[in-house]
């Protein structure tokens, strides 16, 4: 912080401020069987099904000196109702940042998506697409069982998709990119109970791909969650393969450990400059003292670019269910289907 504070007199010479304002649009219709314990389908209008709706504004000032200030507001928003897609009422729910880069990396503040989910983000199949679907973004699909979700442990297998009060630094060098974050607990009297740490790295070489992280935390209560994520893949061509794995554990007082782990991997092939196919596989496997369950997810995509802002989307996908992560419908098994476009501006 010093050496940044040093950089301060060149203020004087920076350059006016941009702002940008951005977002995405997403709707469709999703069909999917046997949502209830009679077995019966349901036909829902969509949104944000292949990727989440959202409206931003992300700004970038020049201090001179090769040091910037930037900053990152986003929310999230339902297109099927034009309400906010979250039960509380948080108008930036995806991400309020501020902070100070260079070439040395950057350094950010507030709400933002943590390590884990980034080192997901890159090793999914399906690119974080379809996140109302797939575990990885925020365990979609996978019913944990009430006392787990109270512990503390996440359907996704890594610590959660965001933390607040987060100090996170990002540097990227080549193809390299190295992350460390810090979320304060903001309890007073135990700096550690509800906080966390995480360090993460992504490698993209023209041929190969790598990323890991890990991730340690506390609850308010002090009990530990530890996660991590390892995996890679490869291009060649118009074919990308990536696989990985995601694990997490939470420390209870009284019921042992509970453990959740999601295996994944998939393919894709760009078949011409317009269409992309992806077809990918996601496990996930909990454990604890008191049960065991299963969740296994197959999928198929397509999606189709108009331009690169506007896309046509289907996706056919199949889940079954054992034990534990049966889900509240009782039923072993689920197919569903998508169809919609998707816009970026």
């Amino acid at each position: 912080m010093l050496a940044l504070a040093a950089m301060l007199p060149a203020a004087a010479c920076a350059a006016p401020a941009s702002v940008q304002i951005y977002g995405t649009i997403d709707g469709g219709l999703r069909y999917q069987t046997n949502v209830d314990a009679a077995g019966s389908g349901l036909l829902t209008a969509s949104s944000g099904n292949y990727f989440s709706n959202r409206l931003g504004f992300r700004g970038r000032e020049d201090l001179g000196n090769g040091l910037n200030a930037h900053f990152q507001l986003e929310s999230g928003f339902r297109s099927d109702t034009g309400e906010l897609d979250n039960t509380n009422n948080t108008l930036f729910n995806r991400t309020a940042a501020v902070g100070l880069g260079g070439d040395w990396g950057a350094i950010d503040v507030g709400r933002q998506y943590t390590v884990g989910f980034r080192t997901e983000r890159f090793l999914d199949p399906f690119e974080h697409h379809y996140t109302p679907i797939i575990p990885l973004a925020s365990g979609a699909g996978t019913t944990l069982p009430a006392a787990a979700r109270t512990a503390g442990l996440s359907a996704s297998s890594n610590s959660g998709t965001r933390f607040n009060n987060d100090v996170q630094y990002t540097g990227t060098f080549g193809g390299l990119t190295l992350r460390a974050e810090y979320a304060l607990g903001e309890i007073a009297g135990d700096a550690g109970k509800g906080s966390a740490q995480g360090l993460a790295f992504s490698y993209s070489g023209s041929t190969l791909l790598a990323a890991a992280d890990y991730i340690h935390k506390e609850t308010t209560t002090g009990f530990a969650n530890d996660s991590f994520t390892a995996g890679g893949g490869f291009r060649w061509k118009a074919v990308t393969v990536k696989a990985g794995v995601s694990r997490e554990r939470q420390e209870t007082a009284n019921a042992g450990t509970y453990r959740n782990e999601t295996r994944f991997g998939g393919v894709s092939y760009k078949v011409s400059r317009a269409l992309d196919l992806t077809a990918a596989i996601y496990r996930s496997e909990y454990d604890s003292a008191t049960g065991a369950g299963s969740r296994q997810l197959s999928m198929v995509g397509a999606a189709y670019y108009f331009s690169k802002t506007t896309n046509l989307y289907a996706e056919f996908d199949v889940n079954r269910y054992t034990g534990a992560l049966i889900p509240a419908s009782k039923q072993t098994s689920q197919r569903g289907v998508s169809l919609g476009v998707m816009h970026a501006f």
